[in-house]
């Protein structure tokens, strides 16, 4: 459905000082709709180590999904192989239709399982390559991180489990969420992020890539979209602000384009991430602006990376012509 542009921004960007530019004008390559960027609230930084390799044991834990862009029940429901009028009782879902982005379903077990169900772990090569974690001041939890897919081909409907984990590796909490781009270009990465509200005392955090597919050709993913212009700089508010613009250098309109911004500490971990829509469609050849702000978890930000996707227009179905012949 989307087209991936990125580009790198290297930066050397100290403390939040005020108005430190860093900026670019790399054209891009190409990558996809989630909701308007959302700043991650102020905090008193109280970091928990986190772990990559720790193994959740049986113990049953509830699976919480977050309702994402373009999600209907039925579309739930046949992700986790249950059915929808069960997730329908357990959340108390009056109308399917009241459904709102960001709201969280817990997911029930499937028959016969005492365990509430998974996706089916596929064997695409896409891994989460490294993830940070911070409690806020009001008690949530809060874990970044990016998958990277190391496969020739791009993949979608990536979706990563990540789990709180005690100190003996038992799992205290499940969310389950999607990267924040549609789709993850082949040898590309795209972050995740995951706020657990009013989370229990956890020692450990693990995130692990369930579910990946190959990107199909119905996507109609638009590859003609560029990063023409992009800066970002810390300013007072300790925020850090990336703007830039987004070229249709493509010989189609681009749909439902949007930029995903990824911000990284010097030693490469994700401290921030952020979605926000275009002003769609884009002509060919026009541009688009966005501006986007950010609290990242800890200071400096030593570089962003910017991706941005968009969809080809379905092509108009050939009806051919019915000529009658005439009765002789």
């Amino acid at each position: 459905m989307l087209a991936l542009a990125l580009a790198l921004a290297l930066a050397a960007c100290g403390s939040p000082e005020p108005d430190a530019e860093l900026s670019t004008r790399t054209p891009a390559g190409t990558s996809a709709p989630r909701g308007t960027a959302t700043a991650f609230p102020t905090w008193t930084a109280e970091p928990v180590t986190p772990t990559a390799t720790a193994t959740p044991t049986s113990t049953p834990t509830p699976i919480v999904y977050a309702i994402q862009q373009g999600d209907t029940l039925l579309d739930v429901a046949n992700r986790f192989g249950v059915s929808a009028s069960d997730i329908q009782e357990v959340n108390g879902i009056t109308d399917p239709r009241t459904l709102q982005i960001g709201q969280e379903l817990i997911i029930p077990a499937s028959p016969g399982e005492e365990a509430p169900g998974t996706p089916t772990p596929t064997p695409m090569p896409v891994h989460v390559a490294s993830q940070a974690n911070v409690r806020t001041t009001a008690g949530d939890a809060v874990v970044l991180g990016e998958v990277v897919n190391d496969s020739p081909q791009g993949v979608e409907e990536v979706t990563v489990q990540v789990e709180l984990l005690d100190a003996e590796g038992r799992p205290l909490t499940t969310t389950v969420t999607m990267a924040m781009a549609d789709v993850v270009p082949a040898g590309g990465s795209v972050p995740f992020a995951v706020v657990v509200a009013q989370a229990p005392t956890y020692s450990q955090v693990s995130a692990r890539v369930i579910r990946a597919l190959p990107e199909v050709p119905a996507r109609l993913t638009h590859h003609g979209l560029y990063l023409a212009e992009a800066s970002g700089r810390a300013v007072y508010d300790r925020t850090f602000v990336v703007m830039g613009k987004v070229r249709n250098m493509g010989q189609d309109e681009a749909l439902d384009a949007f930029v995903v911004v990824t911000l990284y500490a010097e030693d490469g971990t994700v401290i921030g991430a952020a979605r926000q829509a275009l002003d769609s469609p884009i002509p060919s050849g026009n541009r688009a602006v966005f501006e986007i702000s950010m609290v990242p978890i800890r200071w400096p930000v030593e570089r962003y990376e910017i991706a941005v996707e968009g969809r080809r227009p379905a092509p108009t179905p050939i009806v051919p012509s019915l000529e009658s012949t005439p009765e002789s």
